[in-house]
């Protein structure tokens, strides 16, 4: 069970992550002031520090979880 979970949050983490750059956060099209460096969503930052947090996360949950074996 333990894998699963850990499996579940280093994949929704990184999930998080590509979504939140990709979609929310990189600019599209040719630059054509120095306001097309911010992102397109003001809190896409946010959602990447929680997919980072998730995957960070998942280390814990491994390492507290028991093992299915050891019962």
């Amino acid at each position: 069970m333990r894998r699963v979970l850990t499996l579940g949050l280093v994949v929704g983490g990184f999930v998080v992550q590509a979504v939140s750059y990709l979609l929310l956060a990189a600019p599209l099209g040719i630059p054509t002031s120095e306001a097309f460096s911010n992102p397109r969503v003001p809190f896409a930052a946010a959602f990447f520090v929680l997919g980072v947090v998730m995957v960070f996360t998942a280390a814990l949950v491994y390492e507290l979880l028991p093992d299915e074996r050891s019962r």
